[in-house]
C-alpha cells in the first residue's frame, strides 16, 4: 500500500475510511480504482483539506446539504459540484471507521447474512454493518443533493425589473440630449 502526506478526493476516490497505523495515528485508507492508498490525515482533514483545494468548505457544504434536505443527520456532502463528486458516510463521520462511499462509485447494495454487500464502480464489493434500508436511504439523500445541486447549476434565473416611468429612455429623448452638446 503507497503511503503519502497528502490526497485530493477526485472522479476516481470509489471510498475512504479511516485506519490507524501502529502507533495509534489515525490515517485515511483511500479506494482510487484498483488502488489502494493510505494518507497521513483523517478522513475529515483529507476531506476538509480537498474542499478548500476546490474552493468550498466542509461546514459550508454540511450546512447547504442541510438547508436543501432538512437537518439530516450523516448527510451527504458535494465535495466539488463541477468534479461531480458527492460523498456520504454509511454512519456518524465521528467514528474513526466511517466509510465515506462516492455516490457516482456504487454501483448496488444488497442484504446478506445480516449484512450490506455494497457493489463498487472496480468490480469489488465491501460487506459492512449497517441495515441496506439505512444504506439505500443514505445513498437516496446523497443522489437528491447531487441532482438538486446540479439542477440548480444549469438553470438561469432572468430577473426583470420594470424601469420606472421618469427614468425611461426613449431613442428622441438620446438624440435630443446627443444633439444639445
Amino acid at each position: 500500500m503507497n503511503t503519502v502526506d497528502h490526497y485530493i478526493i477526485n472522479q476516481k476516490t470509489i471510498m475512504l475510511t479511516g485506519e490507524y497505523d501502529n502507533y495509534g495515528n489515525l490515517f485515511t485508507k483511500v479506494i482510487e480504482g484498483n488502488h489502494c492508498i493510505l494518507v497521513k490525515q483523517s478522513p475529515l482533514k483529507l476531506i476538509s483539506d480537498t474542499m478548500h483545494y476546490y474552493g468550498h468548505n466542509l461546514k459550508g457544504a454540511i450546512e447547504g446539504a442541510q438547508s436543501i434536505l432538512g437537518k439530516i443527520q450523516m448527510c451527504p456532502i458535494m465535495v466539488s459540484s463541477e468534479q461531480d463528486i458527492c460523498l456520504f458516510p454509511h454512519k456518524s463521520p465521528m467514528h474513526a471507521d466511517c466509510i465515506w462511499f462516492s455516490y457516482k462509485h456504487v454501483i448496488q447494495a444488497r442484504t446478506e447474512e445480516g449484512y450490506t454487500l455494497v457493489e463498487l464502480s472496480n468490480g469489488h464489493f465491501l460487506k459492512i454493518k449497517i441495515r441496506l434500508y439505512s444504506f439505500n436511504h443514505k445513498k437516496q439523500n446523497a443522489g437528491d443533493l447531487r441532482r438538486i445541486l446540479q439542477d440548480r447549476s444549469k438553470s438561469t434565473v432572468a430577473l426583470y425589473f420594470k424601469p420606472r416611468k421618469e427614468y425611461r429612455l426613449s431613442k428622441d429623448s438620446v438624440m435630443a440630449k446627443l444633439g444639445s452638446k
